[in-house]
């Protein structure tokens, strides 16, 4: 599932006690998947607000087609 504005399927989450912390992750089949585990992520699911890894997009998850 791609961002709307670039097309890119590279995303993250900030943290919501650090601002200066994130969790990158793709998506593939509509759910997020880390290259690495991470056990302290915080949970996403489709309202999560997520930001594209490539472009300056952000939004819910459940926006990127």
């Amino acid at each position: 599932m791609p961002c709307p504005a670039c097309r890119s399927d590279r995303f993250y989450v900030k943290d919501p006690d650090d601002p200066y912390e994130i969790w990158e992750f793709a998506v593939h089949g509509g759910a997020p998947v880390f290259e690495e585990p991470q056990n302290d992520a915080p949970q996403i699911d489709e309202e999560s607000q997520v930001y594209c890894g490539h472009c300056s997009w952000h939004g819910r998850l459940n926006q990127v087609s």
